[in-house]
This record gives C-alpha cells, sequence and structure tokens, in this order.
C-alpha cells in the first residue's frame, strides 16, 4: 500500500487529493464547521464512487454498533467495475473503540488495500485525536486528519461576499462583519441568514437595515444588546431581552453564563485599552478571531469604568454560583442581578 501524502495541514491536502483525482486510503474528517465537512464529504462521494456502481461501491456506517466483522469484510470485498470503493464511518470513537476493535485497529487502518478510500467522519462525536495511543502513530504514517475549524473572519466574509453574488445581491464587507456579529460564524446559519436577507433585498443589496429586520441573533448577540442596554440605563430593556430569550427556551444558568462572559471580555477590553494594548492582544485575550467583534468590545468598554467593570465581574460569579447552587427563582436572581448592575454603574457615574 502506498503511503498516505498527508500531512501538516490535512485539510489541504484533501481539497488537494479531490482536485487530483488521486486519494489517501484512509481521511479522518473531523472539526466544529458542519457546513465544510458535509461539502467535502459529498466531494469525495462524487469523485471516487461512480453513481452508477454506487450501491456496490459506497459503503456507510454508523460507528455506534459496528463490529470489527463488518469493517473488515467492507475493506477486504473488493469494489465493483471500479478502482475504488468508498467506506464511511460515522461517529465512531477511534481513540475509545468498542470491545474488540483495541486490538484490531492499528493492523487493520495501517495496512489498507489499495482499493479502499476509508473515511471515518465525526459529526457529533468530536473526534479529537489521542496522541499517547499506538493507534494515533499508526495513523499519523497513513491517515490524512482534515479539522474544518470555524473559518476566520475575512475567509467567512468573503465567502459571505460569493454566496450573496449567486443570490443576486451584493453585501458590503462592513455589513458582513456584522452579519457575522449578529449570526455567528457557523456557516450553514450563515447560509440560510442569508437567504432571508436576500429575499427580502429591493434594491439588490444586502444591508444592516435588513439583517436587523429578518435574520435571527444568536446568544452572544442578544446578550452585547443587553449589556449595551444595562451600559445605557435602560433597565426595563435589559429586562425584557432576558424574558424574550427564556421565552425562546434558552435555559437560564446557559444566558447568565454568556452575560458573565460578556462583562469579563468587557473588563478585558478595558485592561488592554489602559495598557495601550491592540486589537490583536485583545482577540488574544477575549478568544475571539473577529476583529469586528474586537471593535465592538472596545467601544462598549469605553462606556463604562473600570471599578464598575471590576464589580461587575465579581458580582457575575456570586450571581453564577446561586444559580447553580440553589432552587431560586432563576430568572428574578438574573434581574436581581442585573438591577445592581445598573444601580451600581449609575452611582460609579454620579
Amino acid at each position: 500500500m502506498p503511503a498516505a501524502k498527508t500531512k501538516s495541514n490535512g485539510k489541504a491536502q484533501l481539497i488537494r487529493d479531490l482536485k487530483s483525482g488521486t486519494f489517501a486510503p484512509l481521511y479522518i474528517i473531523s472539526g466544529e464547521e458542519s457546513y465544510l465537512k458535509e461539502h467535502y464529504l459529498r466531494e469525495l462521494k462524487q469523485k471516487v464512487v461512480d453513481p452508477t456502481f454506487s450501491d456496490f461501491n459506497l459503503l456507510e456506517f454508523e460507528g455506534k454498533g459496528l463490529t470489527p466483522e463488518q469493517l473488515t469484510e467492507a475493506i477486504d470485498s473488493y469494489p465493483a467495475m471500479s478502482e475504488k470503493k468508498l467506506i464511511i464511518v460515522t461517529d465512531f470513537d477511534l481513540f475509545k473503540p468498542p470491545a474488540g476493535f483495541a486490538d484490531v485497529l492499528p493492523g487493520m487502518l495501517g495496512d489498507l488495500p489499495d482499493y479502499v478510500c476509508l473515511v471515518f467522519y465525526f459529526d457529533v462525536l468530536e473526534g479529537k485525536p489521542d496522541k499517547r495511543t499506538k493507534l494515533y502513530k499508526t495513523l499519523e504514517k497513513t491517515a490524512c486528519f482534515a479539522d474544518f475549524a470555524h473559518q476566520e473572519e475575512h475567509e467567512l466574509v468573503a465567502w459571505i461576499e460569493r454566496r450573496v453574488r449567486a443570490l443576486g445581491c451584493t453585501i458590503a464587507p462592513e455589513d458582513a462583519s456584522y452579519l457575522i456579529f449578529l449570526c455567528g460564524n457557523s456557516m450553514t446559519n450563515l447560509a440560510g441568514e442569508l437567504e432571508k436577507a436576500a429575499a427580502h433585498s429591493t434594491t439588490g443589496e444586502v444591508k444592516k437595515y435588513i439583517i436587523d429586520a429578518v435574520c435571527s441573533p444568536v446568544l452572544d448577540a442578544v446578550v452585547f444588546d443587553l449589556t449595551d442596554a444595562i451600559t445605557a440605563g435602560k433597565f426595563d430593556r435589559a429586562v425584557s431581552l432576558v424574558g424574550d430569550l427564556i421565552a425562546q427556551k434558552n435555559n437560564e444558568v446557559m444566558i447568565f453564563t454568556t452575560i458573565t462572559r460578556h462583562i469579563q471580555r468587557l473588563y478585558a477590553a478595558k485592561l488592554c485599552a489602559e495598557a495601550r494594548g491592540g486589537e490583536k492582544q485583545l482577540m488574544e485575550m477575549i478568544g475571539s478571531k473577529s476583529p469586528y467583534y474586537a471593535r465592538q468590545i472596545q467601544n462598549a468598554a469605553r462606556r463604562v469604568p473600570l471599578s464598575w467593570l471590576r464589580g461587575a465581574a465579581s458580582l457575575c460569579a456570586q450571581t453564577d454560583s446561586a444559580l447553580k447552587g440553589s432552587a431560586v427563582d432563576r430568572q428574578k436572581q438574573i434581574e436581581l442581578t442585573l438591577l445592581t448592575m445598573a444601580t451600581t454603574l449609575k452611582e460609579a457615574k454620579a
């Protein structure tokens, strides 16, 4: 069996293989960006398997319930009227395999026949490799690890612009960045939101006001708005947003965890500004890949005193403990914390 041409960047290798038509014997496809994972899995199906003989040469298994005998038989059987067969196994935990697999996997995956293209596809399971295992040492030599993380903001902006053009519209880069800020960085979700926005454009342009009118914000974006309401002295608006989130079946603890994280990021932005740190440093501090988001956090942090942010962060920690540790009325507890934040901010600005 020829050695796999993997490596340092398995995602790029998979894309090159799809273009050249020369495939590795083993691909491990994982990562948080489902849109790209699904896209390249479809590409593999189209390029490796002749649809005329797909009933014979495309074998798909769920990891749960798969037996060593089933996988061995799939690998050992020859393709019909084709040079290659494609075997796809979804959500099989390679590094904590079911009974019966641990001893056979290294030998099986280390010497795949030339006619096999085997894919371990991680949909629900994370698929993070355990580099301490014997199996990983085998896979290092034979497998192409294609990990699809969420795209960087500039990559997403370029993709959004292409996607909008395909829908017969245009979008400005700044509005594309705002869409990511509002709707998150999942390409699957963004694709649906773009279709809604394009369908509502009467001018051929997807503008911010259209995005605000028809697109659904993610929790982080709502919490940003909620915290802005507190810092602007609009307590009723903040409470209304909490009620809306709970009505949408968001868990109260998750809502408040997001509020806490946002306060911590504002605090980090304030400290970064006082230390004369730049945008890149702030992005590292808050764990964000988005320059647009970092700028929004910076702008919001300028409007509040450092002392208030320090106290708000401490208050959030206390409330978080109360929400998780007792049978309190969680919605009222969150509202009380927001009221305390609003009151102390008014005093701090007085």
